[in-house]
């Protein structure tokens, strides 16, 4: 993709995002956008981070928010000359925004109307790569609901994790939304409803979901793995579960069990899966809370 020169209008952008999508929000300045402020939310900083996008705010003299938005907030930037509220990547419910005084656009990692969710990646990678891609779409009362303004689908590759997955669409993401903002008032316009016969909704993944089931292939254990990467996928051993953030997994006629230790090494340990093997090479014991 090309990268447009000039952008065709230029608006009063509040921008809701953490900083994942921080190529996009230098790309909104650099193509003329005003930024009027930043809303962002506690991250940990371990894996979701917002110290760059506050800094950005600091350095740029742009309000930063990390209280949840309310309708207080959105009537006060109104009345300062907001004219588009964008979100990529923002948790929380945004209180409805009138489009006869604002436009109100959400950033979605999918293909909607599949994978309507918080987080569905994970699900893209393990059960339905077809959803894979990125979605503007009119912010609407319920979430991912939106009319689409436009989408483009992103092909999962065959290695793909989580990592990889979730940088590509944070490198694609600048041109496809510098590209709807340009022409924003087109786009409102052309947008059309979803197919709720095709929406899928996947619910944030839960402690089965990225557990290693011994009892399956090394295929689907890796697919888990990759869907978790470095967030963590959960493994049982020693009657004990660990989180595992680097592991192996290979096809190997064997006799051992599913799920017994075939060997033990100083940091390795490699156990059993139904048609071959897993070494888990970095692991720690998930500690009860």
């Amino acid at each position: 993709m090309q990268r447009q020169k000039e952008a065709t209008i230029v608006m009063k952008i509040v921008f809701f995002s953490y900083d994942f999508m921080m190529d996009t929000l230098e790309r909104l300045v650099a193509d003329g956008h005003e930024i009027m402020a930043i809303v962002s939310f506690e991250c940990d900083n371990i894996f979701n981070f917002n110290t760059r996008i506050q800094a950005y705010g600091v350095q740029n003299d742009i309000p930063v928010i990390l209280d949840k938005i309310t309708a207080a907030h959105i009537g006060d930037f109104i009345g300062k000359g907001a004219e588009c509220f964008l979100a990529a990547g923002y948790p929380y419910k945004i209180p409805p925004i009138d489009e006869n005084k604002a436009y109100g656009v959400n950033f979605h990692p999918s293909m909607l109307p599949k994978g309507r969710g918080l987080m569905p990646t994970p699900y893209i990678i393990m059960q339905d790569p077809g959803a894979s891609g990125m979605t503007l779409h009119k912010l609407a009362e319920e979430f991912d609901k939106g009319d689409i303004l436009h989408q483009e689908p992103l092909p999962v590759r065959k290695d793909e994790d989580v990592e990889t997955l979730s940088a590509r669409i944070a490198m694609h993401a600048p041109q496809l939304i510098s590209e709807v903002m340009s022409k924003l008032s087109y786009y409102w316009k052309n947008a059309e409803q979803q197919r709720e016969m095709d929406a899928s909704h996947w619910p944030p993944p839960d402690e089965t979901m990225r557990s290693f089931d011994w009892e399956k292939t090394v295929e689907d254990i890796d697919k888990t793995g990759r869907a978790f990467g470095r967030y963590g996928a959960l493994a049982r051993f020693d009657d004990l579960l660990w989180v595992v953030y680097d592991y192996k997994a290979w096809k190997e006629d064997h006799e051992f069990e599913p799920g017994e230790i075939a060997c033990r090494l100083s940091r390795q340990i490699i156990i059993a899966a139904k048609d071959g093997f897993v070494c888990l090479k970095e692991f720690h014991e998930l500690q009860a809370t």
